[in-house]
């Protein structure tokens, strides 16, 4: 078996924790693929007359899955990427505008997705699928997106890993971006944007592993921005004052420049906490935490694919 033969796919379910049975047309290329299958192992200790144990009997059973993705369009503005799924399953809410873009915005209400992960002729099926997500920023690298996902266990079977239809776009560089932070454009090395979710299980008698589903119960979305330090008195960027104020800024990243591969990230009210100073080859460098907040309701992040 070789580790480059692994696939990913995935699919909305309706409703949760039901497979959606996603076939290769709803492929993802996913890198650095780790798939752990957590048992529930319930030890016997009753008393008998010996000292030995009886058999662990296994209780619920999930799967946690991480990999990451490249942060790109579908190649066509308006129409949903691939990836799509695992991101609603992370707590977003998928709006496309035919011909003209698809927004991923904070969402009112819950959903999960089937993912199905073939690692060379084994086939996983991961039902009821709920996860957290990073959005990784770093100079001169392919913008990525950092996937932990939980779901429920099936037994895997023996499958052919068959060839999977991806986005046909390429991978988006970190370059050339158009950022800013409070109407500053900063010298940026990485931004890194955590959503914050909280994922919890929903324990059922009825299921057939003792759990429907996973879900997202709450959320706190950050960040961290690693830039060279300036002045106080440079224009725009007074960070220690907007710590001492509470003064929430708005940060914006514009990537990519080709119709159908265009991403905009907006984080509309970050709250600073104390920036911290660092080093690279000498340079002073600050790193910039921060809280995305709110504004009007549920609007802490929203990426915008065009």
């Amino acid at each position: 078996m070789y580790t480059r033969k692994t696939t990913l796919y995935c699919k909305i379910e309706n409703p949760s924790g039901t497979d959606a049975t996603p076939d290769l047309t709803y492929g993802v290329i996913a890198y650095d693929v780790s798939l752990e299958v957590k048992g529930d192992m319930k030890e016997r200790n009753a008393g008998n007359a010996d000292r030995s144990l009886y058999p662990n009997i296994r209780g619920k059973t999930s799967v946690d899955l991480k990999f990451w993705i490249e942060l790109k369009g579908s190649g066509t503005k308006g129409t949903a990427p691939k990836w799509g799924p695992l991101l609603r399953a992370c707590d977003r809410l998928e709006t496309a505008l035919a011909g003209t873009s698809v927004m991923y915005s904070m969402a009112l209400t819950g959903e999960t997705c089937s993912i199905y992960v073939n690692i060379d002729g084994i086939l996983h099926k991961l039902i009821g699928c709920a996860g957290d997500c990073e959005i990784d920023l770093t100079s001169g690298d392919i913008a990525k997106l950092n996937f932990t996902m939980s779901g429920v266990y099936a037994l895997p079977t023996d499958s052919p890993c068959s060839a999977i239809t991806v986005d046909s776009t390429s991978g988006l560089i970190v370059k050339g971006t158009a950022t800013t932070f409070g109407s500053y454009a900063a010298i940026i090395e990485k931004i890194l944007l955590k959503f914050g979710n909280k994922v919890t299980e929903r324990p059922s008698m009825n299921a057939t592993e003792g759990i429907l589903a996973f879900m997202v119960g709450d959320r706190n979305p950050s960040g961290i921005m690693t830039c060279e330090a300036v002045l106080r008195a440079t224009t725009n960027a007074d960070f220690w004052s907007y710590f001492d104020t509470g003064t929430t800024k708005e940060l914006s990243v514009v990537l990519g420049t080709t119709e159908g591969n265009i991403v905009i990230i907006v984080a509309p009210a970050c709250k600073l906490s104390a920036p911290k100073y660092g080093d690279r080859d000498g340079i002073r460098l600050m790193d910039i935490e921060f809280q995305c907040a709110r504004s009007s309701g549920n609007d802490e992040m929203t990426i915008l694919l065009t």
